[in-house]
């Protein structure tokens, strides 16, 4: 890309910033204003030089052409294979992915497109619909087009736009919550001549889900040699779906694992390989795995028979089955090593069966003032009990540009410390002072730390006491913030809005310090307001647990590829409404 388009390229984020554009997502579902001058440059990028948008196009997506934003036209470069993967970003809207047959799917969503670009070609590109389609007991569970009326549409609901995230494999995937509380989600990985896919459902309703299957389109408009709208070209050999070019050298081939049926569609063009589930009761997953592959050759029977060998039959690999994210879920943090955690905090959680995390430093004055810090056999009293032991370093040690090189030290003696008294080495961590780094994440990991929670900053001032809640699917669990931030002048009314945040997919994280905190008044929590706070959590059926007891709804493998985007993201939407 050359700089001079890179830089018009940020003029446009500019423009759209400072004309208040970024909220205009009113305007329709076509159009998908950007969240910050990341995420504009990325579509842009995505759309001008990946795809080759035309003016006109980019207007539908981003409202403005690029020519009206100031970057121009752009050199169409389209996606090459890169170091040894197949070019495979989301799919920008704004142009119909189909050809034919386009009253079958009006106003495509993005929302489950792929671009998988072929890798003899790097302008030319399948659209994978991950999935269309899907069906159950219930009906038309869900569509990703209007064109057939689904169980949401008779009941007048609209589902929210969702986007792919890109995630620190490679990979890209996505999640959607339906409204009865059904999760499903997809995730494609590319390698040199193909991509892997898969497509999982949770049942979060009270119910089983019987008849479960989808239908996932490869539509072949925008690959150069597979336009063509007819049959003769596919080959259709259940689980294989497979299309060739007009010389017969080249071939593109999907398949599913359990497969519902392999059918093409000449008018689109495009091949289907459809995925089916086993029934699946209320509180369990299903999943199917997928493939999309580019082949060059002539004898494609001896390509499938060799793919059947080599993907089919293989077996599938065990995954550790993850709970589905309750509402009302709330993770308990207590930092300091503070004295009062042991003496007030311990039995009131015990009393109402919520779990928590305590981080431990020996900052401040804990190594001679026993009055207001806990001892370490009281620490080691907190985990025979069932609560977790956390990393907040030795000395209580802001994570900046000049503290990396001895935040490693610091680690490792809380947690020699730890080991040295019963207690397992630290998964998780807390940022002291709430000062996070980037160079810090890889430290933390080499450490061994999993999840690390930091404070509310930077979406909220430190002194709101306010903060976001925690999205697995998109926060990277060295970076989970704090949604409340218990001060002195805190009410329950500060509490119930901080929980609140508890739903959806989002987990609520509470940030508390000494019950009460006397060497550090400014975020002392009463006794008595503390003890209000759970029995209200317990009455209204909120769950609180430690932070390592995310591992069981949440992948700690499964970060995002860019860490900070989200909280970037965050930033531009509270900015926006705040103006």
């Amino acid at each position: 890309m050359s700089s001079q388009f890179l830089a018009g390229i940020l003029r446009a984020a500019a423009i759209l910033l400072s004309t208040g554009f970024l909220i205009l997502s009113v305007l329709g579902d076509a159009l998908r204003p950007a969240r910050g001058t990341n995420d504009l440059r990325d579509w842009l990028e995505n759309m001008v030089i990946y795809h080759g948008y035309s003016e006109d196009e980019v207007r539908q997506v981003l409202g403005k052409s690029s020519g009206e934003l100031g970057v121009g036209a752009g050199p169409h470069m389209g996606l090459p294979v890169v170091e040894g993967r197949l070019g495979l970003v989301p799919y920008p809207g704004g142009r119909h992915p189909r050809l034919g047959f386009l009253d079958g799917a009006i106003d495509p969503q993005r929302d489950t497109k792929l671009s998988a670009f072929t890798p003899w070609d790097p302008r030319s590109y399948v659209v994978i619909d991950l999935p269309e389609a899907i069906w159950s007991n219930l009906g038309l569970t869900y569509l990703a087009h209007t064109h057939i009326p689904t169980v949401w549409d008779r009941g007048g609901l609209q589902l929210p736009k969702v986007e792919w995230i890109r995630k620190a494999d490679g990979s890209w995937a996505s999640e959607r919550r339906l409204p009865n509380v059904i999760t499903f989600g997809a995730r494609a990985l590319s390698q040199s001549n193909h991509v892997e896919l898969r497509w999982w459902l949770r049942n979060g309703t009270a119910q089983p889900l019987t008849g479960l299957k989808a239908q996932v389109c490869v539509m072949l408009g925008h690959a150069a040699g597979f336009e063509e709208q007819t049959g003769t070209n596919k080959v259709v050999q259940g689980p294989f779906s497979a299309a060739r070019n007009p010389e017969g050298n080249r071939w593109i081939i999907t398949a599913w694992d359990p497969i519902d049926r392999a059918w093409d569609n000449p008018p689109v063009p495009c091949l289907h390989a459809d995925p089916r589930l086993e029934d699946c009761p209320p509180g369990a997953t299903r999943e199917a795995r997928g493939w999309v592959w580019f082949w060059e050759g002539t004898d494609v029977s001896v390509e499938l028979a060799r793919l059947q060998r080599e993907f089919l039959q293989k077996p599938r690999p065990v995954r550790r089955p993850l709970e589905p994210i309750p509402d009302r879920l709330v993770v308990l943090t207590f930092d300091d090593s503070v004295a009062s955690l042991h003496s007030n905090v311990r039995p009131l959680l015990k009393q109402h069966g919520f779990g928590a995390t305590f981080f431990i430093t020996e900052g401040f004055s804990f190594t001679s003032n026993k009055v207001d810090y806990m001892t370490w056999p009281q620490i080691a009293e907190l985990h025979r009990d069932g609560f977790e032991i956390g990393n907040h370093t030795r000395s209580h040690l802001s994570v900046t540009a000049d503290t990396l090189g001895i935040l490693q030290g610091e680690l490792e003696h809380i947690a020699s410390r730890c080991e040295a008294h019963g207690i397992p080495r630290p998964i998780s961590f807390a940022y002291p002072g709430n000062a996070i780094h980037p160079a810090g994440l890889q430290l933390l990991r080499k450490a061994g730390i999993r999840w690390a929670r930091r404070g509310a900053q930077p979406e909220y001032a430190y002194e709101t006491g306010r903060g976001v809640a925690y999205e697995p699917t998109v926060d990277d669990p060295l970076l989970i913030p704090t949604t409340g931030d218990a001060r002195p002048t805190w009410t329950l009314e500060d509490l119930k809005r901080a929980v609140a945040h508890a739903k959806d997919g989002r987990i609520a994280v509470l940030q508390f310090h000494g019950v009460p905190d006397r060497e550090h008044p400014w975020v002392n929590t009463p006794p008595e307001r503390f003890a209000e706070y759970l029995q209200w959590m317990k009455d209204n059926g909120y769950r609180g647990i430690a932070v390592r007891d995310l591992g069981g709804f949440v992948d700690p493998e499964d970060r995002p590829a860019w860490p900070w985007r989200n909280i970037e993201k965050r930033q531009a939407v509270l900015s926006a409404v705040q103006e």
